[in-house]
């Protein structure tokens, strides 16, 4: 009797280590086939070359850089479009700018002036309600959403609430703050932001401060934070501390340095800001399986812009891109873009190119939802290391941008782009392999290619039934 007690107390921890193991082994598959957290971090006018993972060698970006070691770090990543409102259109429906009828910033496209060769295509001023958004979709799927920040997308009914989020904090009409500093709207504008916020404190960081207040109180359900900072969009206003940072680093104080040391300053807000949220999902136990992706709306300016109230234009130069936001050369289009999901991917760097309207149908992919739209194409088989099919990448610019760009589409597939401006019907040829900084123009010396380019590019065009500039009948001359 005594022999089958001791046996039995010999058996006791190798039952409980199977016990451990088994516990162990179940819990992981729960994780496995539970879907992720989603947080989405979309910059306001971030360039290409402004992190420190993508080439930049002066402003320090140590958060951002981690996440793009720790993740796949997309070399071409792109926006939808060269200008925030149809980008963030495109990635909140998985549609074409052209297809929501928002292909210039909203409160944008001024009537023709006497100057101007073309008539421009009028555009919707909001994102109609017809159109299913991310937040729609996962909403659908069980998530709780919600909205902090820049949304450009129309006010009154067509607000972030009324578009499938649960939580919406500073998303309005607006495209900017008048001020980085509070009360960064005119007083009472937005009362979730200026009511906890006092004078000195920096909109990049009370935006993080709502989207911590946000994940920590859903840390026990699935959830979906789409956390869109204003910055670095003018005003270009650092934080003193950092802007002092950057001056003595640089040496000199001259603005025409690029990028100018309160851009900087922006830029590292954004990082460490980022970094505390990193840093909290991983004390809160989310980090392997909550699928974070840091990305931009449009390029970095790169033109001097309203300067009594822009301050410090133009801020940034986009590295060995060619112009920037408001083009749709490669300097206004592409763009950071960093994704991470420990429990499904691994680490590394991908060169396959992929777009911001692609977001839908990953999320719809991954929240286990069986809504899909044409021309969003999920990224989970690249993410998981996959060789995707090749695809044509189309832009849509029928408009004068602020930033001086003229009407213009554009269109990649695999190494080769093509551009054609509308005012003189010009088109211009690239090889983006060869000629990442669109320096050479192929379009004489490649004709074959050219024609074949131009068939591809109005293809789409007519696909999408895009709304193109008309002659102007009140053109008088250029200045």
């Amino acid at each position: 009797m005594n022999m089958f007690f001791k046996s039995c107390l010999v058996m006791l921890p190798v039952f409980a280590i199977g016990c451990k193991e088994n516990a162990k082994a179940v819990a992981t598959e729960v994780l496995e086939n539970a879907p992720p957290n989603i947080v989405l971090i979309v910059a306001d006018d971030m360039g290409y070359n402004d992190l420190g993972c993508y080439g930049n060698d002066f402003i320090e970006t140590p958060h951002l850089d981690r996440l793009a070691k720790e993740g796949i770090r997309f070399t071409d990543g792109y926006a939808a479009a060269p200008l925030c409102s149809p980008s963030r259109a495109s990635l909140l429906t998985g549609l074409h700018p052209i297809q929501v009828n928002i292909t210039e910033h909203i409160h944008g496209n001024p009537p023709a002036g006497p100057h101007q060769r073309l008539k421009t295509p009028p555009v919707s001023q909001q994102l109609d309600l017809e159109f299913q958004t991310t937040a729609e979709l996962l909403k659908a799927q069980g998530y709780r959403t919600a909205h902090i920040g820049k949304w450009h997308l129309g006010g009154g009914d067509f607000l972030p609430e009324k578009q499938g989020f649960d939580v919406n904090i500073a998303g309005a009409w607006n495209g900017l703050p008048k001020s980085f500093f509070y009360p960064f709207f005119p007083k009472g504008e937005k009362p979730e932001i200026q009511d906890s916020s006092e004078e000195g404190d920096y909109l990049t960081d009370v935006l993080t401060d709502k989207a911590a207040d946000f994940i920590t109180a859903q840390k026990d359900s699935v959830f979906f934070l789409s956390l869109n900072y204003y910055s670095p969009h003018v005003p270009i206003e650092g934080k003193e501390d950092l802007v002092e940072k950057y001056r003595k680093k640089r040496g000199v104080t001259k603005d025409t340095v690029l990028p100018n040391i309160h851009y900087a300053a922006m830029i590292e807000s954004i990082d460490q800001n980022v970094g505390r949220l990193l840093e909290l999902i991983q004390q809160l136990g989310l980090e392997k399986n909550t699928l974070v992706i840091f990305t931009s709306d449009n390029g970095g300016l790169s033109v001097e812009e309203v300067p009594f109230f822009a301050k410090h234009t133009p801020p940034t130069d986009n590295g060995p891109l060619r112009d920037g936001k408001g083009y749709v050369y490669e300097g206004g289009i592409r763009e950071p873009f960093l994704v991470k999901w420990p429990l499904t991917i691994a680490p590394g760097t991908s060169s396959s190119p992929v777009i911001a309207q692609d977001l839908f149908n990953t999320f719809a992919e991954v929240s286990n939802s069986d809504t899909r739209v044409a021309g969003s194409v999920s990224l989970l088989p690249i993410l998981k290391g996959e060789t995707p099919p090749e695809r044509g990448l189309l832009w849509h610019l029928p408009h004068y941008s602020p930033q001086h760009g003229k009407p213009a589409s554009a269109y990649r597939e695999g190494d080769w782009k093509i551009i054609h401006h509308y005012e003189d019907d010009r088109y211009e040829l690239f090889n983006l392999q060869e000629d990442l900084g669109e320096t050479r123009d192929l379009a004489i010396s490649n004709i074959e290619k050219l024609e074949e380019m131009k068939q591809k590019l109005h293809a789409e065009l007519k696909r999408l039934k895009a709304k193109m500039p008309v002659p102007n009948p009140n053109f008088v001359g250029t200045d």
